[in-house]
């Protein structure tokens, strides 16, 4: 049972947790900030078009129209919002209203709609309302009197009113219902002729007189007796006749007509006549009408050109407004250098430019314009001059080429190449003056290459490029270049020519007495011979040369600890390598402690070594650290793993009693 219950509870939840996750979500529209629709704005005016505001109160069986002008401020949105319209207090439509508001062309622009006897109306507007500016309109819409106070008694002849009685889905009539009453005093009058002449826009619906009979109390309400008369109608046109005999009591006659509309709106008046005599006319009015206009926002184009008339694509430009409110920060020039504005309100307006096209001169002088509602397009036109061509300066110095043998004689006639970091050769056939000098001014700052393509005559071409680097501060940089004679000319002697005879050179002292260098002897190192390491006399005992009995069990000497082993060789005992595979003595066969040892390096950490213990098993030298590990085994202590058991057992014992108790 409980089970049942919980599944039912589970299937509660999803269902409600699925209906609130489909459940539609219901948008609201905007209501529009307009002026004009209260009902303070509204003026009222009568079935001849009289304005009757505020003389109310206002006769139920009167028709009464009402009637806004409204505006819309510039720049509200207004597609798929609505504004209220308010009905005066004291009026309230008689059936359900409901037409399009359209502009000067026919152009639907919104839609208005009221309920019968509801005291607000609603205005949805569409997209075609957004566009324009200075957006006002009018509304109008047929109303009754909510006032029951024009009592008429039971003293008069013939009286008539009319009311909408059916109508279309789409909410236009389709159906009107007039109602002639006479002979109120219930006099003996025998027979009567009640000619009804039918308005504009209607025709009689045949079979759909009703006459019963009855009395009007003193406040002209009709009481009926359950009696009817049937009169005779005649139909002559627009005009129809019901002749009723042997009347002698009131009677509240009704009959139909079929309407028509003219523009989503309809007035009908008929006018009744007794044959005992009296006269009265009624009129039956429905929906109404409603205009919205606006003007087409002024577009305004501003066409960027250079000085040469060439469109210029990519000019931005700022908008303000005419508070300095920056609209719009990055208006682009297209590729036709054309910026098109449109939907601008009327007022004072600037556009200033913030990037010129590339190489193009900025130009910051400010256009201001200004947007009058219905005005033509304006052109704005603007110039950007060609960005005037910067030539860098470059940092330039010179080179003095000084060409001279090796006595310093100066040589003319030596000719050489000079070119640049990329290889390019820039000046050639460059030859030394008598003074064995070449300048070379104007030099752009960089890394140049100077190559001597001939030498003066007997002397033997220097080939190797000379690198040189021109500074940018304008210094002169001075090469100096020697040529050596050619082998069996003669120089011009130096002054001092005993001195460069042996240069740079340092006799060494004794250098072919060396004694065998780079070895030193080994004194006794203490390095275990090589020659029988893989031959134990006992198997798995390596026998050392000159073993020393250990002092404790498990513990090797090292002899002499101060003096380090040659590099490559290993002291017996001392680290892994050599007693790995050993077994301790017999005599110390019940000793389980390692026999290794570690070797000190110079960082002070030591070498693990590895030793047997007397059973047989290997041991683990020290490591500077406790081992945590389980005897022979890789697993480690862990008291999660207890905690996590405690509560696995406390789990099954209480799924175990709770399943005891269902059963």
């Amino acid at each position: 049972m409980r089970k049942l219950i919980y599944a039912i509870l589970i299937g509660i939840a999803a269902l409600l947790v699925g209906v609130g996750l489909t459940h539609p979500v219901v948008g609201h529209a905007a209501e529009v900030p307009v002026t004009g629709l209260s009902a303070g704005d509204a003026v009222i005016k009568d079935a001849n078009g009289k304005v009757v505001t505020g003389q109310g109160p206002f006769d139920r069986y009167q028709s009464y129209s009402v009637n806004y002008d409204w505006q819309i401020p510039d720049g509200v949105k207004l597609a798929g919002n609505t504004s209220t319209v308010s009905v005066p207090a004291g009026l309230e439509p008689n059936a359900d209203i409901s037409f399009d508001i359209t502009d000067s062309t026919g152009t639907v622009v919104g839609h208005f709609s009221i309920k019968a006897g509801s005291s607000t109306g609603t205005v949805t507007y569409n997209e075609n309302a957004d566009s324009a500016v200075n957006r006002h309109g009018s509304l109008s819409f047929h109303a009754s009197g909510t006032s029951d106070n024009n009592n008429q008694g039971n003293g008069w002849t013939v009286n008539k009113i009319g009311w909408i009685s059916g109508m279309e889905p789409q909410g236009a009539p389709n159906e009107l219902t007039w109602n002639v009453a006479f002979n109120s005093a219930s006099a003996n009058i025998g027979t009567v002729t009640i000619t009804d002449t039918l308005g504009p826009g209607q025709t009689y619906v045949p079979g759909s007189v009703y006459a019963p009979t009855g009395s009007y109390d003193a406040k002209g309400n009709f009481i009926p007796d359950s009696g009817t008369l049937t009169p005779t109608v005649s139909v002559n046109g627009s005009e129809i006749t019901f002749t009723f005999s042997n009347v002698t009591k009131a009677v509240d006659m009704t009959y139909k007509t079929k309407p028509t509309l003219t523009n989503n709106e309809g007035k009908w008046t008929n006018t009744a006549s007794a044959s005992n005599g009296g006269s009265v006319s009624a009129t039956v009015t429905w929906g109404g009408s409603g205009t919205g206009t606006g003007e087409e926002p002024s577009e305004v184009t501003l066409t960027k050109t250079a000085s040469d008339g060439t469109k210029l694509p990519d000019a931005i430009y700022k908008l303000e407004d005419s508070l300095g409110q920056v609209m719009f920060s990055a208006l682009k020039t297209d590729e036709n250098g054309q910026i098109n504005l449109h939907m601008l309100t009327p007022g004072d307006y600037t556009l200033t430019e913030v990037t010129a096209p590339d190489g193009y001169e900025l130009n910051t002088t400010p256009i201001k314009f200004t947007v009058v509602a219905g005005q033509k397009p304006i052109q704005l036109n603007a110039v950007d001059p060609k960005t005037t061509p910067t030539v860098p300066t470059l940092d330039k110095g010179s080179l003095l080429i000084k060409k001279t043998g090796m006595n310093g004689v100066a040589l003319p006639g030596a000719v050489f190449t000079l070119k640049v970091a990329s290889g390019e050769v820039i000046k050639e056939g460059l030859e030394t003056d008598a003074n064995g000098e070449i300048l070379l001014p104007d030099l752009v700052a960089g890394t140049y290459t100077l190559i001597e393509t001939k030498a003066p005559e007997g002397y033997m071409v220097n080939s190797a490029p000379i690198t040189v680097e021109i500074p940018a501060d304008g210094h002169e940089v001075v090469v100096p270049i020697k040529d050596q004679q050619v082998t069996g000319g003669s120089e011009t002697p130096t002054p001092n020519p005993q001195e460069p005879q042996v240069p740079g050179v340092t006799p060494p002292t004794k250098p072919i007495e060396p004694t065998t260098p780079g070895v030193t002897p080994p004194t006794k190192p203490g390095v275990t011979p090589p020659t029988k390491p893989t031959k134990p006399t006992t198997p798995g005992v390596t026998v050392p040369t000159k073993p020393i009995k250990p002092i404790k069990p498990g513990v090797t000497p090292v002899t002499k600890p101060t003096t380090p082993p040659t590099t490559g060789t290993i002291k017996p005992g001392v680290t892994g390598s050599t007693s790995t595979g050993t077994t301790t003595p017999g005599g110390m066969g019940t000793d389980s402690r390692s026999n290794a040892r570690s070797v000190g390096h110079a960082g002070g950490s030591g070498i693990v070594g590895q030793a047997r213990n007397a059973n047989g098993t290997a041991g683990m030298g020290a490591h500077g650290q406790t081992m945590t590990r389980l005897p022979q085994t890789n697993e480690q202590t862990s008291p999660w793993a207890a905690v996590i058991g405690l509560v696995v057992l406390l789990g099954v014992g209480l799924f175990g009693r709770v399943y005891r108790h269902q059963d």
